[in-house]
């Protein structure tokens, strides 16, 4: 018997071959019983072992193969929890039955699935923010970079909530977080289709629009002041929420180099006098015009 490329799946094998001797064996007993004796005493009736050695192959091959489909589900098991090994994946049948075997099987699948479930909650963890429920920096390059690999072009946008800090200053921190959670909602709802939104960090949050133009991703932000001027977010003493926001375009250039470029766009929008989407293009002609 040949070693097996993981240890999960050399002890099966292991098992069922112990299995298969001792019931061989188990089986072989009647036969040697009757073979014995007559050798013993010089009287040998091959037809009568002959009948019985018959008899004795045809129930140990039954048994064997009543062993081999027993054993089967294990094997499925064994080759569906592949997640214990990274691959993020249980794919388990159904178990019936009420034996041992088939309630040890019913406990890994609970097992696997109760894995599955964790794992899936500590990505949900590592790629989302919790107060907001974007996906925070980790899961926007996540989502972005297999789009910037393939080159499908776009805009992209930071945006910062202007004088942020004064709310927390005046109304608690309770407050602030309620205003990213409304701006956070106002965000997505302004951003429809396949863009990608996140929370970038404290009161920054960028998009990035894929196969959108400059002109495109502007008439959205343009909507999203709009929404806001319309129907205020943050407490009602309060000075109305506006926002900056830096916009690029995304070409071939890593991401990393894109929100450089997107970053310095929204600075100039806060020294221009905040509440304004400002275009790299436009910051490009003031300088030149400059």
């Amino acid at each position: 018997m040949g070693l097996s490329v993981t240890r999960g799946r050399m002890a099966p094998q292991k098992l069922k071959m112990r299995i298969f001797a001792i019931c061989a064996i188990g089986m072989l007993l009647p036969l040697l019983s009757l073979v014995v004796p007559q050798v013993a005493h010089g009287r040998v009736d091959m037809v009568e072992i002959g009948v019985v050695l018959l008899a004795t192959l045809i129930g140990t091959a039954a048994v064997l193969f009543g062993i081999n489909a027993l054993l089967s589900p294990n094997r499925g098991s064994s080759d569906e929890c592949r997640f214990a090994g990274g691959e993020g994946t249980v794919r388990l049948e159904p178990v019936a039955g009420v034996d041992e075997i088939s309630q040890l099987l019913r406990r890994v699948n609970q097992a696997a699935e109760s894995m599955q479930s964790r794992l899936s909650m500590l990505d949900q963890a590592a790629h989302r923010d919790p107060l907001t429920a974007l996906r925070n920096r980790r899961g926007f390059f996540a989502e972005v970079e297999p789009l910037f690999a393939a080159r499908v072009g776009g805009a992209f946008a930071i945006i910062d909530l202007d004088r942020f800090k004064s709310i927390n200053d005046r109304f608690g921190h309770a407050a602030g977080d309620q205003v990213l959670c409304e701006f956070a909602a106002r965000l997505i709802s302004i951003c429809t289709g396949d863009s990608v939104v996140a929370r970038w960090g404290g009161e920054e949050f960028v998009v990035f629009f894929p196969r959108t133009d400059e002109a495109g991703a502007q008439e959205i932000l343009a909507s999203l002041a709009a929404s806001i001027r319309t129907m205020p977010i943050g407490p009602a003493e309060a000075q109305p929420v506006t926002f900056s926001a830096g916009l690029v375009e995304a070409g071939s250039e890593p991401i990393d180099r894109t929100a450089e470029r997107a970053d310095a766009a929204l600075y100039a929008a806060k020294r221009a006098g905040r509440a304004q989407v400002l275009v790299e293009r436009d910051l490009v002609g003031r300088s030149v015009a400059g």
